[in-house]
């Protein structure tokens, strides 16, 4: 199952809330399909009511014309596109009064847009692979947690910084249920220049998870949560991706298979399609 920050949700049960109290941040997480269909909708409800208005103003306001609900329309679709052809023309003073109306909510609205899409547009995202499991193995004749990363991006990530959380599931005296943070330290969390891929390992033998074994892990409800941020060597902005683990995700007693080369020539190869596989390891 796929556990990152787009699957993670969060319900807000009595919170008044409206979509015009956080509009533009409603923009931003509004998905590409969705945002072409409101800009479709907007675009067609603002031609409607126009048309409406010039169509009520009756045949004679608008030059060649007939008066018709759809010379209307597109004459409406004309001005506020600012387009102009001139087959049509306002002829009467309250057609003329609506077009400067509809020409300047026109100006606005294709800035407005413009500035919207190109936010939505020059955001920067990772594309940070996870492994869908992480390991329950041995590094270093100690006992170790591990997961590993790649960039699925030809180009680099500056200052890379992998951070892992354990989520554990706490009474307090009080008898106060908890999920209390761990934060668990990785030996390589901290990569200058992340072009390929890296593996993050935990030292269990130092850790708080240090004497709880996997199944208790699974029956408390253990969750892990990663975090990369780093700065895309491309467009110099910062970057981040998740992963959530849980103790169901961890495999006891393998190793990953060998992913990574380097050619004769120089060439640094990372083969992906042997990302998630699994060899048989010891514990």
């Amino acid at each position: 199952m796929r556990r990152d920050i787009d699957t993670f949700r969060v319900e807000l049960r009595n919170f008044k809330d409206t979509p015009w109290q956080d509009l533009y941040h409603n923009w931003l997480t509004l998905s590409w399909p969705s945002s072409f269909l409101l800009f479709t909708l907007v675009f067609f409800i603002l031609n409607l009511i126009f048309a409406t208005l010039y169509w009520m103003l009756g045949p004679g306001a608008l030059s060649n014309s007939t008066g018709s609900f759809i010379d209307c329309f597109f004459f409406s679709v004309h001005t506020l596109g600012t387009i102009g052809y001139g087959s049509m023309a306002p002829l009467s003073f309250h057609a003329n009064i609506i077009v400067v109306i509809q020409a300047a909510l026109g100006m606005v609205t294709i800035a407005l847009l413009s500035g919207l899409f190109f936010a939505k547009f020059s955001q920067a995202r990772a594309r940070i692979r996870f492994t869908q499991k992480m390991l329950l193995t041995r590094h270093n004749l100690k006992p170790s947690l591990q997961f590993r990363l790649a960039n699925e991006r030809v180009n680099r990530i500056i200052d890379a910084k992998v951070t892992m959380t354990l989520l554990k599931p706490e009474i307090s005296p009080e008898g106060m249920r908890m999920r209390k943070a761990y934060e668990l330290h990785l030996e390589l969390s901290h990569a200058p220049m992340f072009a390929m891929s890296f593996t993050a390992m935990h030292d269990l033998s130092s850790s708080p998870l240090g004497g709880i074994d996997l199944t208790q892990m699974c029956d408390e409800g253990f969750e892990f949560y990663v975090t990369i941020v780093g700065t895309d060597g491309t467009f110099g902005q910062i970057i981040y991706s998740t992963k959530i683990y849980t103790a169901m995700d961890i495999v006891d007693g393998a190793q990953w298979a060998q992913i990574g080369e380097v050619t004769d020539d120089g060439r640094r190869i990372v083969d992906l399609e042997k990302f998630d596989v699994l060899i048989p390891g010891s514990n």
